[in-house]
């Protein structure tokens, strides 16, 4: 592994145990195990790194590669798999995860990098549906993705206090995970 890479990960590892806000750069050197230095090196400062650290969970988070597996399955079995996919990495990655919906709700930028994304991952489900799903119109289709992925992996991934003291609905737990992600799915593909 690159010293650039090492950084990059020490990166991630502390905006998940700090938070985007109140990481530093000798947390990060001391994660890595590189001085402040290096850091400099690779990236400038801190805004480039972060930027950078961002930029690449981002294409990682919505990359369609990463539910290879799930594809040619029926509909709801794809939908559920991916859905829970990106539900259990916004688990994962919660502060990272916060970042990106930051970004959403504060950037009135529609070309911002995370609305783009998001889009784009949004759009490619859109076109899945409606090869499977003809009788649905396309803004009908873009509605039950909103909605899918607010009731997922945008809010309650970011959120998960919302959903304490409803044991039924614990997204921690791989399999009410997955029963509540299928009931979503049913519920609003009929």
């Amino acid at each position: 592994m690159t010293t650039e890479e090492k950084i990059i990960l020490a990166t991630i590892s502390c905006i998940e145990k700090y938070g985007i806000d109140k990481t530093t750069i000798r947390q990060i050197g001391r994660e890595a195990g590189v001085n402040s230095a290096a850091i400099s090196y690779y990236f400038r400062n801190k805004d480039a790194l972060m930027k950078r650290v961002l930029d690449i969970a981002l294409n990682n988070a919505f990359d369609m590669d990463n539910f290879k597996d799930s594809a040619g399955l029926p509909l709801s079995e794809r939908l559920t798999a991916v859905m829970e996919g990106m539900t259990a990495g916004a688990l994962k990655f919660p502060n990272l995860t916060r970042a990106f919906l930051s970004e959403l709700l504060t950037s009135a930028d529609e070309d911002a990098p995370v609305v783009k994304k998001l889009h784009a991952f949004l759009d490619t489900l859109r076109d899945e549906i409606l090869i499977a799903r003809p009788e649905k119109s396309g803004a009908e289709v873009k509605r039950l993705l909103i909605q899918l992925s607010c009731a997922t992996f945008l809010f309650p991934g970011a959120y998960q206090q919302f959903f304490k003291g409803y044991p039924e609905i614990d997204l921690t737990d791989d399999a009410a995970r997955s029963a509540y992600i299928r009931e979503l799915v049913d519920k609003l593909l009929l």
